[in-house]
This record gives structure tokens, sequence and C-alpha cells, in this order.
């Protein structure tokens, strides 16, 4: 039996922390690591991972680390896309001078998705923040050119795996590197449909 079966929103739960929002969101973080490693060892399903991140975010949303967290293991790890869009561009609207979060998200529209014009929006939008990297200038233009996908996909993985201090994450990053240069992983795929 699944130990969360209902999780406050951030919004919801923020009167009940007497002002104390940065400690409850801390130990939901530390909630969301142990959840995220039970079932990485476990069974590789994770119905919970971004409704706590949620919590998390809402509660502190100057909490940088659940971010780039969810950002990258709900997109890679958990094969839930369309949440680690929704907590990158929450990212964005928090840290909006970090080139990062833009940088992933228009790595999630391309690859997951094949949705190029927002990805190469989400990249350009990348390119012209403080601190970011010269190559993502011509980064879009690559995305959109025929240059072939699994150079691409090679190209952004290296990227966000140089990009990413977390070792769990980098592991994970160059699970998919490793798919891709072995042939197991062809690059984008089209989503599967949801079986109901």
């Amino acid at each position: 039996m699944e130990v969360y079966m209902y999780i406050p929103s951030g919004n919801f739960l923020k009167p009940f922390t007497l002002g104390f929002n940065q400690l409850i969101a801390d130990y939901f973080w530390i909630k969301t690591i142990g959840y995220f490693g039970e079932h990485l060892m476990s069974d590789r399903n994770y119905p919970w991972l971004y409704q706590i991140l949620d919590l998390v975010t809402n509660l502190d949303p100057h909490f940088i680390w659940p971010y780039y967290f969810g950002g990258i293991t709900l997109s890679l790890e958990a094969q839930q896309v369309k949440q680690s869009n929704l907590i990158l561009k929450k990212a964005i609207h928090y840290y909006p001078d970090n080139w990062k979060f833009p940088f992933f998200l228009g790595f999630n529209y391309w690859y997951h998705t094949q949705e190029l014009s927002k990805a190469a929006f989400y990249l350009q939008c990348a390119a012209q923040k403080p601190n970011a990297p010269r190559y993502l200038k011509t980064l879009p233009a690559r995305l959109l050119s025929a240059a072939g996908q699994k150079e691409a996909a090679l190209y952004f993985l290296f990227e966000m795996k140089r990009n990413t201090q977390n070792s769990l994450m980098k592991e994970q990053i160059e699970k998919r590197i490793q798919e891709i240069l072995q042939g197991t992983l062809k690059g984008p795929q089209k989503p599967k449909p949801k079986l109901r």
C-alpha cells in the first residue's frame, strides 16, 4: 500500500506552518529523497514524486535543489515529462536569471515531445541569461537544422551532465548517454499512449 494517499498543496498547508514554511519544506524535501530512493531500488514507479516536489516548492519557492532534482528526475527517470515541465516553469519564474532551467525545459520539448519550436524558444531564452555558455547561442539553430538527432541528443545530455552537481542525477544522465551510444535508446520517441 502506498504511503502517500493524499498530499496537500503547499498553498493549503502554508497557514498551518505558523511561519515555518522553510522548515516544513526541508522536512518534505528529505521525505522526497527517501521516497525516490525507495522506489528507485524497488519498482521504479514514482506516482507521488511530482506532488511532493510541488509541495516543497510551494512552501519554499526559493529552495533551488528541488527544481533541479525534479526537472531532471521527473523527465529522465520517472518519465513524467509534463510534470517536469511544470516544475521547470516554476523554477524559471523564481529564478529568472538561471540559464539551466530553460535549457532543461528546451531539452524536454525537443527530446520527449518533439515540439521543436518550443524547444528552440526555451533554448534561446537560456542563451540570453547571464552566465549562459556561449554554445547556447547556436544551439537553437542546430536543433532546427538537419543535424542528426542522435548527435543533438548526446550534445544535450553531455551538457546537462556537465552542469549538474548531484551525483544521482549525473548517473541518470550517464545512463541515457550510454543507451544512445549503445543503440538501445534511439533518440526521441513518441510518448506512449496511456492505457485506461
